[in-house]
């Protein structure tokens, strides 16, 4: 039976798919669809979200993203972006660990690898080892979700504060199970819904659920997406900006273009 991809929605000159499949299968519907960033990066979710609205589907509903946790059994914990993820690599093979309800191992290879990277930065380091909560007011300057957010981390704040959010749960693996292991293993990030304080989840394998993607925006779209393009367009030249992705920087000042989606 073929996987179903939807489009969620649109943002910018970029649209959100949505794929509910294991998570290996959900991935290749979505290459086939022409997404260029599968899964999406937690920054794009968070992105589409400020654009959708609160009480849009991509809000009101969770997914996997394109980063890593890693777990060391020294208890050291690094979190990956995309191009340095061993789940995609190895998607298959993750979901074959997980669906047995055991971890997926990276290789030695892979994990000094890892090490390099987090010394450049380009990897990020996680100090805390055990369950936390970054407080709203402090979530802009916190540098897990500066990593994982980037650019969209400040506007990304002020949207989950305006929808009730007072503090963003990051949930971890358990540290004992962690130094259990005699080798390392990966987790995908769960980027949570607004229900659930958008957190930042790694307890759980990999399932039969929410997996999206990006790809540029099809040509041919609704008169609705179309004028709220335009919107779009005319406002990014107004600030000068040089597409309408990047937008997302002065969404705070526009929330009716926000509103136009809903």
């Amino acid at each position: 039976m073929a996987t179903k991809v939807e489009v969620e929605t649109r943002f910018g000159d970029l649209e959100m798919l949505v794929a509910i499949a294991p998570f290996d299968r959900a991935l290749a519907a979505l290459k086939e669809e022409k997404c260029t960033e599968v899964p999406a990066p937690a920054q794009r979710v968070a992105q589409a979200r400020m654009v959708a609205g609160p009480k849009s589907s991509i809000s009101q509903y969770g997914s996997w993203v394109a980063e890593n946790f890693i777990y060391f059994p020294n208890g050291q914990i690094f979190v990956t972006k995309a191009k340095n993820s061993p789940i995609l690599k190895h998607a298959s093979k993750a979901m074959y660990a997980h669906g047995i309800r055991k971890e997926f191992y990276i290789s030695k290879e892979e994990a000094a690898s890892l090490k390099k990277l987090a010394k450049s930065g380009e990897v990020y380091t996680l100090k805390q080892t055990e369950d936390y909560e970054i407080p709203i007011n402090k979530f802009a300057w916190d540098g897990l979700a500066r990593f994982i957010f980037g650019d969209t981390t400040v506007a990304y704040a002020k949207f989950l504060q305006k929808a009730g959010i007072d503090e963003v749960p990051v949930w971890l693996a358990d540290s004992r199970v962690a130094k259990a292991q005699k080798v390392p293993f990966a987790r995908a990030l769960w980027l949570d819904d607004l229900s659930d304080w958008s957190d930042l989840d790694s307890y759980g394998g990999l399932n039969d659920d929410r997996v999206r993607g990006v790809r540029k925006a099809s040509t041919q779209v609704s008169q609705k997406d179309a004028g709220v393009a335009n919107t779009y367009e005319s406002i990014a030249q107004k600030y000068g900006l040089k597409s309408p992705d990047n937008l997302r920087d002065v969404l705070e000042k526009h929330t009716e273009a926000r509103e136009a989606l809903q």
